[in-house]
């Protein structure tokens, strides 16, 4: 490293920290970017090997149209490489939905729209009757046009008793039971309504499941690009042993490949392993680590990557789900008790749809997921992976015919990519921390600290949203509190 002094240092490369870093660099922010792995981009990490090119996990961008990368790209002078694989009114952005009522025996499969502009495809699916899809565009139309300011009243309600006190019909309810759990890694009986509506109404009108040319990778790329190009340093492989602080303020980080000095870290390793191992709770009030340790984990997102030998997909995502397979607090209960599961819900990323180099000439990848728990010891995870095999073969039997290898990734994987478990059955969350009743919202953690110059960025701290998303927001607010925080120490000198 040419220095050992810098005014910030942000530790992990993930959205909100790589975020942060790029705008801080770009306003004369003298930046050190510490990452542990020998890769950059965290969970919004892609691989290109051997012809393929592809995110390790399932990703969809809410909202596709205004999303908070553009707004680092824009800033860093970069908008012209800001290129979604498609826009949100693009004629081929379609989804392939399959669903199956409680009292059907089969799954029904549909072709539609991603932002579901015209739901008339969705309650085909439901084979709705007319008065299920009266009251379903009741309700719908509810959630598009709500008011920020309604939606922010709801931090302490769940979406099940929201739509509890409406007379939603049975496939709109379970549908939400779905979305619950794969745009935000929850229970419905646990997310916080606010948090639900934000993100349905983004879908609604801005757009959902937006993709990248090359994988999410491709925004990791150039703002790490950007970040070194205007001068700022990035140290991989470089795992944060200690933030050191000294009379109530940081002072640097101490790293397996040295020690670093800064008046300001930014940390995006997770609220819980930041307070309580790399800080240390004796630097904080007891009741400060009370809340951190009480914060509720959202859940992991396993996924299975299917390598086909030829194409045999033709739409952009695929979403599968019944009445019964989406979870809830008792059925993940139940989940836990082990063995394998009738069915899951599987949302699934075709990157050959998006990108026409994702795979190898006349072969396709396809990445899946569905929720299990955070815990990297999960007992539960490889019944899950054959269930999601299963489901494939039954319901996709094309695509499990041209699948020539797969590759799995459960909660342990996730945990040793990104946030050591530093507490009991954590570690592993797919997005982070703080997504339910009473901990989001106007009460999601803050990222600023009482330890002065010590700043949380990334999905636990300071935003609201979805995923990626979500964390970005968190990195653009973290560079503004940064700059006010060392503005303030220059003043004082």
């Amino acid at each position: 490293m040419s220095s050992q002094e810098y005014e910030a240092i942000v530790i992990g490369s993930g959205p909100g920290g790589l975020s942060c870093a790029a705008l801080l660099q770009k306003r004369g922010v003298r930046t050190l970017l510490v990452e542990k792995n020998s890769m950059l981009g965290g969970k919004m990490i892609s691989i290109e090997k051997d012809g393929w090119a592809y995110d390790l996990f399932p990703h969809g961008q809410v909202p596709m149209r205004g999303s908070a990368f553009e707004t680092v790209f824009a800033e860093l002078g970069v908008s012209d490489e800001f290129e979604p694989a498609l826009e949100p009114d693009d004629e081929r952005d379609i989804i392939t939905l399959a669903y199956r009522r409680h009292e059907w025996d089969k799954y029904k499969t549909v072709t539609q729209k991603q932002a579901m502009a015209d739901p008339q495809p969705f309650f085909d699916l439901w084979e709705a009757t007319e008065d299920e899809r009266e009251k379903a565009l009741v309700v719908m139309t509810e959630l598009a046009m709500m008011p920020d300011e309604d939606i922010a009243k709801l931090d302490n309600m769940t979406m099940h008793e929201w739509l509890s006190e409406r007379d939603v019909p049975a496939p709109l309810y379970n549908y939400m039971g779905l979305h619950a759990n794969a745009s935000l890694a929850e229970p419905l009986d646990l997310v916080a309504a606010s948090e639900q509506i934000l993100i349905l109404k983004q879908i609604m009108l801005q757009g959902g499941g937006g993709q990248y040319k090359g994988g999410f990778g491709m925004l990791t790329k150039v703002m790490a690009r950007e970040f070194e190009k205007n001068g700022g340093e990035i140290l991989t492989e470089a795992k944060v042993e200690r933030i050191n602080v000294a009379d109530g303020a940081v002072t640097g980080v101490e790293t397996a490949r040295g020690s670093f000095d800064a008046p300001v870290v930014v940390s995006s390793a997770g609220i819980q392993p930041t307070v309580l191992k790399l800080v240390g709770e004796e630097h904080f009030d007891r009741g400060y680590v009370d809340y951190v340790k009480g914060l509720v984990p959202g859940w992991a997102f396993t996924s299975v990557r299917y390598f086909l030998s030829r194409p045999v997909m033709d739409t952009a995502m695929y979403v599968v789900w019944s009445d019964d397979s989406w979870l809830d607090t008792a059925r993940f209960r139940k989940q836990k008790e082990g063995g394998e599961p009738d069915e899951v819900i599987l949302f699934m990323v075709n990157h050959s749809f998006y990108d026409e180099h994702a795979a190898p000439p006349g072969k396709q990848v396809l990445v899946s997921g569905t929720v299990c728990s955070s815990n990297p010891e999960a007992k539960e995870i490889e019944g899950i992976w054959s269930c999601m095999d299963r489901q494939m073969r039954e319901l996709f039997p094309d695509i499990w015919d041209a699948t020539e290898r797969k590759e799995y990734n459960g909660p342990r994987e996730i945990s040793n990519l990104t946030r050591d478990a530093v507490l009991p059955g954590q570690g592993g969350e797919c997005v982070g921390l703080a997504q339910i009743v009473g901990q989001c919202g106007s009460m999601k953690p803050k990222s600023e600290t009482s330890i002065r110059g010590l700043y949380l960025a990334g999905a636990d701290a300071g935003a609201a949203g979805m995923g990626t998303h979500q964390a970005a927001l968190s990195g653009i607010e973290v560079a503004r509190l940064t700059q006010h925080c060392l503005n303030k120490m220059y003043k004082a000198q």
